[in-house]
């Protein structure tokens, strides 16, 4: 069964910032990047529950890219899966 998979306003901005910071020095990874970021859209669309349990009502699966991997955190709604933010494993998330 596959569900809907929606991105919020936040997480968009957080795809357009990876896309961004990657694009400056390399644009085939900007790219790559995109795509593994939309094959996990369609992984978590058919299997919701595939993310690791993180935070109160979240899942959390991590992305293999380079050295580290996006890590897309989303929570089950009513209609399919809320993705709330995408992070680079290796990104500083304190500041």
């Amino acid at each position: 069964m596959t569900v809907e998979v929606r991105l919020s306003p936040r997480s968009l901005a957080d795809r357009d910032r990876i896309f961004d910071f990657l694009v400056e020095s390399d644009r085939a990874a900007a790219d790559k990047a995109l795509a593994v970021l939309t094959k996990g859209f369609e992984e978590i669309a058919a299997f919701p529950a595939l993310g690791r349990p993180a935070r109160k009502d979240y899942r959390s699966p991590v992305l293999r890219f380079g050295k580290g991997g996006y890590e897309i955190r989303y929570r089950l709604i009513q209609i399919g899966v809320l993705v709330t933010r995408i992070f680079h494993t290796r990104e500083d998330r304190t500041g």
